[in-house]
């Protein structure tokens, strides 16, 4: 459904993407993992044409596009088959839950405000939000902001919505809530990107993980395999740290312990948050 190749990325004379290739299907929940600065939020902003690339092709169902010569034209094509879920929210402040999420639906794709509203009614109460569409962000926590904006994503309907470290901003006793909505996109079948942190996340609902450290994928596979039996020593020492297992040794005899960290974490269901 959705495939780049070979895209690249520099600021100035940092390459921060380099020769980045990718394969979604239908319904894949895809989870970056690695360390800041690796390329994982620039290779999924270009993926959405909020930076632009200086290389790579890009295949949307049916289309090609030259990531770095797209017409403006061809980014409003994409944008209108994508949806992203920022870090910050990013609500209007002056308008209510309600009026986000229809926003993208009259201004986006020129909609009706009958039909916007009702589907964007629902998309609140699918997020957990049915008692708070007349709110403002001021009046919402940040958790309530993070489920606007994932429903302002749902109810354009697009074939693929890319995450942003979603949980990111939040305190730690929203996290559960966010990702609990999360799962529930994943197991109805919504295709996405995520990045993120949230390894109990990724080890429950992705159907692949790939690890990015230095602008290039380092490794990629199904969660048991890359969270269970990494290939790449980077991959084990990054699973090290960010489990803060640091006794765990860098040969392939400490991946039984790794395994064990990761089934240490709590479930999303049983997180602080968790609707």
């Amino acid at each position: 459904m959705l495939e780049i190749k070979n895209v690249k990325k520099s600021f100035g004379k940092q390459e921060v993407l380099k020769d980045v290739s990718l394969r979604v299907e239908k319904g894949d929940v895809i989870v970056i993992l690695g360390p800041s600065g690796s390329g994982k939020t620039t290779l999924l902003r270009s993926l959405a044409f909020l930076e632009k690339a200086d290389g790579g092709v890009m295949m949307l169902g049916d289309k090609s596009l030259d990531m770095h010569n797209a017409s403006s034209k061809d980014i409003a094509w994409v944008r209108k088959r994508t949806a992203f879920v920022f870090q910050n929210y990013n609500l209007f402040a002056n308008k209510t839950a309600l009026e986000n999420v229809m926003l993208g639906l009259t201004a986006g794709r020129g909609m009706k405000k009958d039909e916007a509203e009702r589907i964007a009614r629902k998309a609140l109460r699918d997020v957990g939000l049915e008692d708070r569409m007349d709110y403002y962000p001021s009046r919402l926590s940040g958790g309530q902001q993070q489920r606007v904006g994932i429903a302002r994503a749902m109810a354009v309907k697009p074939d693929v919505i890319f995450f942003d470290e979603p949980t990111s901003a939040l305190d730690p006793e929203l996290v559960g809530g966010v990702l609990s909505v999360m799962k529930k996109l994943a197991e109805d079948g919504v295709t996405m990107i995520v990045v993120t942190h949230e390894m109990k996340f990724a080890r429950e609902a992705a159907s692949k993980v790939i690890f990015m450290d230095g602008g290039v994928i380092v490794e990629e596979g199904d969660p048991e395999t890359v969270f269970t039996h990494p290939k790449e020593a980077r991959t084990r020492k990054f699973l090290r740290r960010i489990l803060d297992h640091e006794d765990i040794p860098e040969d392939r005899e400490g991946i039984p312990e790794v395994r064990a960290a990761v089934k240490s974490i709590p479930s999303v269901s049983a997180m602080p948050g968790f609707m």
